[in-house]
């Protein structure tokens, strides 16, 4: 009897009718317009309230048909779709499609005390060191990304409007039918990416890329993962999308700035509440914010789903970021999921006469997931980021493994489309020369051109051409051979160098070097290991110098990072100096009868570089790109003058400068650079310190330096100086379409000057009461690609102000790089 009944039941479940019924209901949401996935919509399918979310590609499953009583699809900015029972049947696969409001939502007053939504907030940020995944001892996972770019026709179809002769608007439609057929077929570009990242408390970080396809390149040196377009987590005080910070919403203090609307609330299958909470920055309050939609579960009050993009899009690119949360071991949340947008400004393309927007989609898949296991502290160094030597030459099996969704008709158009080219249009050697700009070399088959030397201008030089190169790995990893040739129209001197280095250890950045050099230098200047960046204001300071002196040099040095997170230069150096104006030194100090411009010198010394916790990333040609670090830089320098070997003078040199840039909630950026240096003995002006300064009638601006103070008015053998920069970006001022930066800077100096009395036409003076400027600068006045350009006007005050109140300002042009 029992064996008939259990037959009988098994029977009538696998009937038809009955299986049927337990089949479940799945589809996808997309947006009407635009057939993109709408990520994290709310489906609520029984009266009580319980219901589910699509997933970050618009996907969803629903329970058993018995168990729904209907279905009401909402998503905050679309119109509410809503379906009975009779619209679907089981197992059916439904194509939900929404259609955008077309009109924006009035911001909602909501009388403090009395906000549902400040309540989850409160609990979501009171609980975010228990929620995030880098608060952990440690985890690891396997992502998979891929992205593609492509073009938004909407953009196009719009830009069809403009009024034209009726021959091009024929010309123009005939593009734009081309245009589409072309997009059908396949996408613009499109890579993928599989890596293992290792994490470990505090702040250890080791992501390796395992295999990397990028079409059209047989090697390819790059990759585009999700961690470096947006913040792994959605916990942090400051939210990083794109190398710009955001003040995050669930940050404490955020219910003072953000407005929060509480959209929805659903229950889900283990009986916890989902809150969909709306938010965007208060009217009225200046900062750079994002606007969005989270998802609260009330099991530890955690961030499920997030949705952010930029509250004000400026600069070139417009980005939007989705971020899916699940638990792991049915305890701890931890993403699964990261999209990002990537919507290019259409104002800086043009196809045939027609704006273009160019859109990148981005998905990352993580699976593979280990939380707290077991780690060690030797296993992380500062190259944060490694791309395998092989990871271009896995095959389909490999990366069939990994991909979530198997490649569209599209995806595979598009690799063999771009491979056709790539050969032809040699996008391998292009790339080697995007990578080594980064380094400050452009390959040339075996060589490596210094892109800085081609062309310079300065003051005493006027425009300087030239050209500086060396050898690269072609001819030999283990050495190169480099020289330099240049020539400068205003002081119509040629000038020339050459040197010889051994590689001691290609991993470790380890060499000696051998060098001759012929040239001039900035007289009674300082020069650190790192030089400033060319996307760095500091580098505009090297137009504004009017003093050098003609340089002819020997030196072998030896480059060691004897430290985790320092780099070292030992140096031997014999040169011969001559001063190119009327200044004279008596060597007999005060006799008057040997005055010299003409100096031999005998130096031996250090320079170093830390910087701690700075990160790199490790291409497979060997090359380090470094990806900063959050930590104050310190440079520093010591140099002892020999009286050896034709050496005339003997002196200790000592300089050293600590920069740091701070970001804070509410303030913006502050920039600070602490410089200071000293000269122990009575020595000639080139040994000396000349001041930092960089006035011009108008001229660029050039952080960490004083503006108002003319080239070489200053001298010393002890200074110290300070600057400081206060960035508010648009915090202080704010309109619609006129959003400049603004920036509050301050300077003080003080240099003291001993033993004057052996100086001849000295060129400056001492300034032991103290040098004061300060200064405002409104950036990003107006923007041109990537590149933003303001005005900068500073005062000179204290002790050394000028007789005429105008002689006291110093006007600059500003440049930015907004990238």
């Amino acid at each position: 009897m029992t064996r008939s009944l259990i037959i009988i039941l098994l029977a009538l479940m696998t009937s038809p009718g009955i299986r049927a019924q337990q089949e479940e209901i799945t589809g996808r949401i997309t947006d009407k317009r635009t057939d993109r996935p709408l990520a994290f919509v709310n489906i609520v399918y029984q009266a009580s309230g319980h219901g589910t979310v699509s997933d970050i590609d618009g996907r969803f499953s629903l329970p058993p048909y018995e168990t729904i009583d209907f279905l009401k699809i909402s998503y905050v900015g679309y119109h509410q779709v809503s379906m009975t029972r009779d619209e679907f049947s089981p197992g059916m696969n439904l194509d939900i499609r929404l259609e955008e409001k077309s009109y924006e939502i009035e911001e909602v007053e909501v009388q403090p005390g009395i906000n549902p939504a400040h309540r989850i907030i409160r609990l979501v940020t009171g609980n975010r060191k228990l929620n995030n995944p880098e608060e952990m001892s440690s985890f690891s996972y396997i992502s998979y990304s891929k992205m593609f770019f492509t073009i938004d026709m909407d953009s196009v179809y719009s830009g069809r409007d403009i009024p034209v002769s009726d021959s091009t608007a024929a010309e123009r439609e005939e593009a734009v039918q081309e245009m589409e057929e072309f997009l059908e077929k396949q996408h613009l570009f499109l890579m993928e990416s599989v890596s293992r990242r290792e994490f470990m408390h505090p702040g250890r970080n080791r992501e390796t890329v395992l295999a990397s396809r990028v079409p059209g390149f047989r090697n390819p040196s790059f990759t585009l993962l999700a961690t470096q377009i947006q913040s792994f987590s959605f916990y942090e005080d400051l939210f990083m999308i794109l190398d710009k910070k955001y003040l995050n919403p669930i940050s404490r203090g955020s219910r003072r700035k953000y407005l929060f609307v509480l959209e929805d609330t659903l229950f889900t299958e283990k009986q916890d509440s989902l809150f969909v909470i709306s938010y965007r920055p208060l009217r009225n309050r200046n900062f750079d914010g994002l606007k969005g939609i989270l998802h609260i579960n009330s099991d530890g009050y955690a961030v499920q789903h997030v949705i952010a993009e930029a509250a004000e899009q400026r600069g070139m690119w417009m980005i939007k970021i989705q971020q899916k949360y699940e638990q792991i071991e049915n305890r701890y949340w931890f993403p699964v999921q990261l999209n990002t947008d990537l919507i290019l400004n259409p104002e800086l393309i043009e196809a045939n006469d027609l704006p273009v927007s160019l859109v990148g989609i981005g998905k990352s898949y993580l699976s593979d997931i280990e939380v707290n296991a077991p780690m060690e502290s030797r296993d992380f160094n500062h190259i944060e980021l490694i791309i395998e030597d092989d990871a271009h030459k896995m095959d389909n099996s490999y990366w069939d493994n990994y991909r979530v969704v198997p490649l569209t008709r599209r995806d595979t158009n598009t690799y063999d489309f771009i491979d056709s080219i790539g050969e032809e249009a040699n996008l391998d050697r292009n790339l080697m020369i995007l990578e080594t700009v980064a380094t400050g070399y452009i390959p040339v088959k075996f060589l490596n051109i210094d892109y800085r030397s081609l062309l310079h201008w300065n003051q005493y030089e006027g425009f300087r051409f030239g050209i500086a190169a060396e050898t690269n790995s072609r001819i030999s990893p283990w050495f190169s051979l480099g020289g330099k040739a240049a020539y400068g129209t205003r002081d119509k001197h040629f000038k020339y160098g050459g040197h010889l280095k051994l590689n001691l250890n290609r991993h470790s950045d380890a060499y000696i070097k051998f060098r001759y050099n012929h040239d001039v230098l900035e007289s009674a200047g300082i020069s650190f290991l790192e030089r400033p960046m060319i996307t760095s204001s500091a580098f505009f300071r090297g137009f504004m110098i009017a003093g050098k002196d003609i340089v002819e040099e020997k030196e072998v040095s030896l480059h060691l990072p004897l430290l985790r997170y320092m780099k070292t230069r030992l140096y031997l150096n014999r040169s011969f100096r001559q001063v190119t104006n009327n200044y004279l030194y008596d060597t007999d100090h005060g006799s008057g009868e040997s005055l010299t411009g003409h100096y031999e010198l005998m130096t031996t010394g250090l320079q170093l570089r830390f910087a701690f916790k700075e990160t790199f990333m490790e291409t497979p040609r060997g090359n380090r790109i470094s990806l900063g670090t959050d930590y104050p830089i310190l440079q520093a320098n010591v140099a002892l003058g020999l009286p050896m070997m034709g050496g005339e003078y003997e002196y200790t040199r000592l300089e050293a400068q600590v920069s740091k840039k701070f970001v804070s909630k509410s303030l913006g950026t502050t920039n600070l650079c602490l410089r200071g240096g000293m000269v122990d003995r009575d020595v000639p002006f080139p040994l000396l310190y000349a001041g930092m300064g960089s006035y011009g009638k108008f001229t660029l601006e050039s952080e960490n330096s004083f503006a108002t103070m003319r080239m070489n008015e200053f001298t010393a053998d002890r200074f110290t100086s300070i600057h400081f920069q206060q960035d508010f970006g648009k915090l202080l001022f704010k309109r619609e379409k006129f959003q400049p930066g603004i920036v509050l800077a301050a300077s003080a100096g003080f240099g003291a000057l001993n033993h004057t009395q052996n100086h001849v036409n000295l060129p400056g003076r001492e300034y032991d009461l103290g040098y004061y400027e300060t200064g405002i600068l409104f950036n990003n006045l107006l923007n041109q690609a990537f590149i933003g350009y303001g005005l900068g006007i500073f005062y000179r005050l204290g002790p050394y102000t000028l007789t005429k109140t105008i002689d006291n300002f110093a006007f600059k042009l500003t440049v930015r790089f907004n990238l």
